[in-house]
Order: C-alpha cells, then structure tokens, then sequence
C-alpha cells in the first residue's frame, strides 16, 4: 500500500514565550493529509534557525551536531514508515510516532545492554 509521507521540522514557541528565547523543535509528520506532531526534544534561538532548510544555522560543533541528530531522527522515522509498508500495516500519522519510539528504545537497548530499562 502506496502513502505519502511528509517531514518537517519547524520551530515551536511555548505558550510564555520571551522574545529571543529558544523555542522548541518539532517534526510534523504528514501522511495522506492526516498530520501529528512529535518533539525532537532539543531547542534552538529562532535567529540560529533556517525555516527553508530546517536545520540550524552555523559551523561550530553544536550545530553540526544537532544538524546530525536531527537527519538521524528524520531517517530514523523514514526507516519505520518503510517498515509499516513492508509488514503491510495500516499507516496514519499518528500510528507512526508510538512505532518510532519502540524503535527508538529497542535501538537504544541493543546499543546499552548492561544499563537497567524500566518495564
């Protein structure tokens, strides 16, 4: 079954936003229309932030280094979206986001296999 899928990272204020403050980074997932939104749990000053590109701005290793977690966390959730097709599952924005975070842990566990996971 053929989907649409969409990405996006874009920049979210709080609701009591000081201006200049960092605001939050969020990737909105599309898929046939149908939208969900999912935190990349990081946070970036709007003037260091290229809404076109969606990546932030610079060369120092902060920026790079967010640059990568933020493609790996694009692939990353490409990665379950193919997987959803492959297993011929019925794919909607919202069932993406809890299918990228037990990929998320299990990735992380296999990565950490001595460190205690709570049940």
């Amino acid at each position: 079954m053929k989907t649409n899928l969409s990405l996006l990272f874009f920049l979210k204020k709080p609701k009591n936003y000081k201006d200049g403050a960092p605001r939050f980074i969020y990737l909105r997932i599309t898929v046939d229309g149908q939208r969900a939104e999912l935190s990349a749990g990081r946070e970036i000053e709007p003037d260091r932030w290229n809404a076109k590109a969606a990546k932030a701005i610079g060369t120092k290793e902060e920026t790079k280094t967010l640059n990568t977690f933020l493609d790996k966390f694009k692939s990353d959730i490409s990665a379950v979206h193919s997987q959803m097709v492959a297993e011929g599952a019925e794919i909607t924005a919202e069932r993406v986001n809890p299918r990228y975070t037990s990929f998320n842990l299990s990735e992380t566990i296999v990565a950490c296999p001595n460190r205690r996971w709570p049940n």
